[in-house]
């Protein structure tokens, strides 16, 4: 009887070990660590960067990935770093737009972008999911839209990882 007892406390015991492993090699355990993202509200013109305004232009990382688009110029109107956390939502305000990330348990990064009115009311825009590991490899996740003030120009919202 002894025996039967001594065999089951050891399946308990190895049980639980599995168990354990396992929690740590699924996606949601392996996102455990934060991860470092830039957001950059950017904007795309023919035009030169606006007198009194400081603006950057974007990078050559940037620059490349936004190729397809017609635009001479890019300018960074806002950069913010941003520390995803895996287990709450967090809201980042950007010039008239907020941008709320996500963690998923599938290992995947939800990004919800709000218009913000005059009056500061959040407009759902558009909701995208793109994954941790895709931008820890360098992919970028950009949502565009037209410049309601500017006819011929564009803005973007360039999510990546921040080194």
């Amino acid at each position: 009887m002894k025996r039967l007892s001594m065999t089951r406390l050891v399946s308990l015991r190895m049980g639980l070990i599995m168990i354990a492993l396992l929690a740590l090699c699924t996606p949601a355990g392996a996102m455990a660590g934060d991860l470092k993202l830039r957001l950059e509200l950017a904007w795309g013109t023919d035009g030169n960067a606006p007198e009194g305004k400081n603006l950057k232009e974007l990078d050559a990382k940037g620059r490349e990935k936004l190729r397809h688009f017609r635009w001479k110029n890019y300018w960074v109107v806002k950069s913010t770093p941003v520390v995803l956390d895996a287990k709450a939502i967090q809201k980042v305000a950007l010039d008239r737009c907020q941008v709320d990330f996500k963690t998923t348990a599938d290992g995947h990064v939800e990004v919800k972008l709000h218009s913000i009115n005059e009056a500061k009311e959040a407009k759902l825009v558009k909701t995208l999911r793109h994954s941790h590991e895709a931008l820890k490899r360098g992919e970028f996740l950009i949502i565009a839209g037209d410049d309601k003030d500017k006819w011929n120009d564009a803005w973007f919202v360039i999510i990546r990882a921040d080194p």
